[in-house]
């Protein structure tokens, strides 16, 4: 009996251990499963509030900025933004103990509103949805002519200072020649279409509010800040441009050929008849070229190639019914063609037939001229300049950035983040 005891006790004894071994096994699997379930949720909460850490930061952009210029970009330094998304941190995770996370680190390199590639982005989104400018409340000031930026502290601090380049004409007048359209003469004319709608020229405040410059697209073309100076250099770009395709012209036509021909041959037969031909054609097609500044000047329209009905001046307008007139023209251009290009301003005849392309018309091709990246920082430039002016005087574009990159590390694992206004993807 006491061996069949001692067996009884023996198996309810290993039973016992085999019980509180699978006890012991379904705890630690459950505690796995929790726990699994738990760090499962901790990845899950991290990536969804992770973005939208991100994203509160993205909704924190500048009012003003957005109002005039449609560009979207937040204030703030690296440091700055990581205590941000530190305390949206703290406020998901407040009541979620099974959460551990380290200060997050931000990155803006790469986002700055003072970088063309980003700036271009967002000019092609705000074109592509046709997005407007603001326009003025009232009608304030608009810029005088006698404005200029002097200051030198001002003028270094400027996003383009030392970046930009020269404009060409060359090209854009063989491009003229042969037919070619706006649309076709150059690239960037998203670009070329923003500035048309959101900044002043010297013809059309376009209904903007106040600004510091009143010849904003003349700028952005000469780089000029000053007002006069801005409008007198873009001005003589054209009046290049116009006395090239006057010549053009000129030359093309036959019958004011040979009339300037038996002209030059009444004032000097012989061999030098060519050469006076040439400057007759020169002084007549740039006296052409002043009388179109002045249609353009008044809101009137000149076609890129003119035709005998768009000719407004002839002969007798420009070197007079006499020889006399005629010959004195004639030794100004060859001994001095600046002092023969002396006018008188002011005025202009018309011609028989006005059509054709009109003076913002004229701008936009002297902006197919310039690099894309020039027109950009330029672009930097006034809106550094008129908020500045207007808004905030220490404003500063390098400080907006419209995206940013951050990590952060919860409960042992690194996330990294990426939120950007607009992406490179158009």
């Amino acid at each position: 009996m006491a061996g069949i005891s001692y067996k009884v006790n023996n198996k309810r004894g290993s039973f016992a251990v085999f019980s509180v071994m699978v006890f012991a096994a379904m705890l630690i699997m459950v505690g796995a499963a929790v726990k699994g379930a738990g760090w499962k949720a901790a990845d899950s909460v991290s990536y969804t509030f992770g973005r939208l850490w991100g994203i509160s930061i993205l909704a924190e952009y500048d009012i003003c900025l957005k109002e005039r210029y449609g560009i979207l970009g937040f204030w703030g330094n690296e440091a700055s933004v990581a205590q941000k998304l530190d305390m949206y941190a703290d406020y998901s995770f407040s009541e979620k103990d099974y959460i551990e996370r380290s200060d997050a680190v931000c990155d803006l390199r790469g986002y700055g509103l003072d970088e063309p590639d980003n700036l271009m982005i967002q000019i092609k989104s705000i074109m592509l949805h046709g997005i407007s400018p603001e326009k003025a409340h009232d009608r304030g000031e608009t810029g005088r002519e006698d404005r200029s930026v002097t200051s030198e502290w001002i003028i270094k601090g400027l996003p383009s200072y030392g970046r930009t380049e020269g404009s060409y004409l060359s090209g854009l007048i063989s491009k003229l020649r042969s037919g070619m359209d706006l649309d076709e003469i150059g690239s960037g004319l998203a670009l070329n279409r923003y500035i048309a709608a959101f900044f002043k020229d010297a013809a059309d405040d376009k209904d903007l509010p106040e600004t510091y410059f009143r010849n904003e697209v003349e700028y952005i073309i000469s780089g000029q800040l000053d007002e006069k100076n801005a409008k007198e250099k873009t001005g003589n770009n054209i009046r290049t441009l116009r006395n090239a395709l006057n010549l053009f012209y000129l030359y093309s036509c036959a019958p004011k050929r040979e009339a300037v021909f038996t002209l030059a041959a009444a004032l000097t037969p012989g061999p030098a008849v060519l050469l006076t031909q040439a400057a007759l054609m020169e002084i007549w097609a740039f006296a052409e070229a002043e009388n179109d500044m002045g249609l353009l000047y008044d809101n009137k329209t000149v076609p890129f190639i003119k035709k005998d009905s768009n000719w407004a001046l002839s002969l007798e307008n420009v070197f007079g019914t006499t020889d006399d007139d005629a010959k004195e023209k004639v030794t100004e251009a060859i001994g001095d063609p600046q002092k023969a290009r002396q006018h008188e301003e002011g005025g202009y005849i018309s011609p028989q037939v006005t059509e054709g392309a009109g003076y913002q018309d004229y701008l936009m091709v002297l902006l197919c001229g310039i690099g894309d990246d020039t027109k950009l920082y330029r672009i930097m430039d006034l809106i550094q300049i008129n908020m500045k002016y207007v808004y905030r005087d220490d404003f500063l574009l390098k400080e907006y950035s419209g995206g940013l990159a951050y990590t952060m590390e919860i409960n042992g694992k690194d996330y990294s983040y990426e939120e950007a206004y607009q992406k490179d993807d158009m």
